[in-house]
């Protein structure tokens, strides 16, 4: 009996996970990235090119994203957002469950950093712009049944981020500034 329900167990899981990765695998939800050029980046989540949308709740689901030197966080009404220390914003609706694209949704992040790049990075370590993440309940449309859970990747326009100066490069620029400033000091030769 053992046995059996060994099998079972490893049945459902594989299931889950199928679920899970072809719900990951489609084009449920379509982001669009705007930047105005003075640091305001904005996003539009629109429904995919499948049948199905993503519901998202409190409980269940969020909208996943990296950003750097976050200044403001700006939600469509409804939305709340948390930010970490790391830059990573976590959307989630305030109540009731959300049809993400049903009908457009926009979030935007105000950045000190003006340069833009693409974050498409998923599967790197250490990643510097790590591909957004949409996670819920998949539901068809129009009648709104639930299919799956799980979990779908986007790629997405935002801010570059400033490098920070290497222990190098600092003690290069004053060197640098050093032999100006010792020939300041020392007396002229007659």
């Amino acid at each position: 009996m053992k046995l059996k329900t060994a099998g079972i167990s490893r049945s459902l899981l594989t299931i889950l996970f199928a679920s899970a990765w072809m719900a990951s695998a489609q084009q449920n939800v379509s982001v669009t990235s705007t930047t105005d050029g003075n640091g305001l980046y904005s996003y539009t989540f629109n429904l995919g090119s499948s049948s199905d949308v993503w519901g998202v709740s409190p409980d269940n689901g969020d909208i996943y994203m990296q950003s750097h030197g976050i200044i403001d966080v700006i939600n469509p009404p409804g939305w709340t957002d948390t930010v970490d220390a790391n830059g990573f914003i976590t959307w989630q609706p305030a109540s009731g469950t959300v049809y993400v694209g049903q009908p457009s949704l926009t979030f935007s992040v105000l950045s000190s950093d003006t340069d833009s790049t693409l974050y498409n990075q998923w599967g790197v370590s250490d990643p510097t712009y790590l591909e957004g993440a949409i996670s819920g309940t998949l539901f068809t449309l129009p009648d709104y049944q639930g299919v799956s859970s799980g979990y779908e990747t986007f790629s997405y326009l935002g801010p570059q981020a400033v490098p920070e100066p290497s222990s190098f490069a600092l003690i290069g620029f004053a060197f640098l500034l050093m032999k100006p400033f010792r020939r300041f000091l020392t007396p002229a030769k007659r």
